[in-house]
């Protein structure tokens, strides 16, 4: 009796694993969609979460296309920089109907933040000297998430050497739909210091000790329209007004687009971009495709004055050649139409650099930088508790990857190239780095690289390359 029972029972779970590698077999079949739950979601409202799921309570997925679809809607979920931790499970209900759970931790949403930043182009350039004039500090008071829509609130007081007073506020759910944002922003900025001109591939300061150096104001409201889920498009109209030590016109006198000391005038931008990236603070697959147009001076404050043209565009590819070997590559590149006063002149050696030149700034009209990594996941993201913190902050992860790059750039401009000899030349670096990637979007990086002019050095970065 007891052998016959035991034969039924592994007949029966013989019959079940056969059903079930079935299912998983049938890739053609369709499943269907019963209903999504939603768990973790104390305070963020569940038609946020519902506009970035890839999928809908009632959808037919191909059984192939499912993982892919639940993956993707995490992901989402992730750059909404909302949550810690994201996880979306099909559970079975049927042999074709399927109840998605989808688990989120909440961020802590309402906090002061204290700031404490360096004022230099980057991390490295401070380090040199490590003067504590560079530092600003001060502190800034940020809602999250407000009202559960995923709206922010933030307003800031930063001292030291920018002074800056400033708030915002964006609201990303207009409709019912969810495809109208918008945003409002006011900001006073001051310092005691300015860069006036560029001179051997390096700023050239002026300060005054007694008297502020520079002032200026800005005042933006922008409307953003998210076409699709990786799709969006941005409308902004700003007014900007700066004033100047009576010096600088001295020093230079195309420091601003108009003689004297103050220069007003308006900037009307449009942005596109597509965006699949899978982790956007640290992106290991996916596709990012940016553009914008911008145009400083509308000929309303003065007809004479601020009349400059803007264009810029990148691509990113970011491929999984393996379990743990990852390829990206990027290009960008930038256009002033016309010669740009030297306040607004922004190359290479500030948001963008051929890596191993940090310590150069490559000033001009016009720019290209390819950047490439390839990426070998020494550390998988491992998963921590925190004792003695609040939830929010109590689990944690860490990931390492180890990474070989190759960069290269050129900078146009003829204005410069006189007295700077990085100008109109070929850039181009390698090297080898070390990337930590932490919870809370931290990235740092560790490089040693060598440049075209055969120095060789190791930099330390606090985000992600490109």
């Amino acid at each position: 009796m007891l052998c016959l029972l035991g034969l039924m029972l592994a007949l029966s779970s013989g019959l079940s694993a056969q059903k079930k590698d079935k299912l998983e077999a049938d890739t053609l079949g369709k499943v269907l969609v019963e209903d999504v739950v939603y768990d973790g979601n104390k305070r963020t409202v569940q038609r946020i979460l519902e506009r970035e799921l890839t999928f809908a309570p009632g959808d037919s997925i191909y059984r192939i296309r499912l993982k892919d679809e639940l993956e993707q809607s995490e992901n989402n979920l992730m750059n909404l920089r909302l949550f810690n931790f994201v996880t979306l499970e099909a559970l079975p209900i049927g042999d074709d109907r399927v109840l998605v759970l989808l688990t989120v931790q909440e961020r802590w949403y309402i906090y002061p933040a204290p700031i404490l930043q360096i004022a230099e182009t980057n991390f490295n350039t401070w380090w040199e000297n490590r003067e504590l004039r560079w530092l600003n500090y001060g502190a800034s008071i940020n809602h999250d998430n407000f009202r559960g829509r995923n709206e922010r609130l933030s307003i800031m007081a930063r001292f030291g050497y920018t002074r800056r007073f400033s708030t915002s506020y964006s609201i990303p759910n207009l409709n019912k739909k969810q495809t109208l944002g918008i945003e409002v922003a006011a900001g006073y900025f001051e310092n005691n210091e300015l860069v006036y001109t560029t001179l051997g591939n390096q700023r050239q300061f002026y300060n005054n000790p007694e008297d502020k150096a520079r002032r200026w104001m800005e005042y933006r409201v922008g409307l953003v329209y998210r076409e699709n889920i990786f799709t969006r498009h941005g409308f902004s109209l700003s007014f900007h007004s700066v004033t100047v030590n009576d010096t600088i016109p001295i020093l230079n006198e195309d420091y601003l687009p108009v003689a004297g000391n103050t220069a007003q005038f308006f900037r009307l931008n449009y942005n596109v971009n597509h965006d699949t990236r899978d982790y956007k603070r640290y992106p290991l697959k996916g596709l990012l495709l940016y553009a914008f147009v911008q145009q400083d001076g509308l000929g309303i404050m003065d007809p004479n004055g601020m009349n400059l043209l803007t264009t810029q565009a990148g691509y990113r590819h970011y491929h999984k050649l393996g379990d743990r070997t990852f390829l990206a590559y990027a290009l960008t590149g930038k256009v002033n139409w016309s010669e740009p006063p030297y306040y607004l002149i922004n190359a290479l050696g500030y948001n963008d650099f051929v890596r191993g030149y940090e310590f150069f700034v490559i000033d001009g009209s016009r720019f290209a930088l390819l950047q490439s990594n390839f990426k070998y996941q020494i550390l998988q993201p491992k998963t921590f508790t925190l004792p003695f913190v609040p939830e929010q902050f109590a689990e944690s992860f860490i990931a390492l990857y180890g990474n070989l790059f190759f960069d290269a750039g050129y900078v146009y401009g003829p204005e410069f190239v006189e007295n700077n000899s990085l100008v109109n030349e070929y850039l181009y670096s390698i090297g080898l780095g070390l990337d930590v990637v932490t919870y809370y979007d931290k990235v740092m990086r560790v490089e040693g690289s060598l440049n075209g002019l055969g120095q060789k050095a190791v930099f330390v970065h606090f985000r992600q390359a490109f």
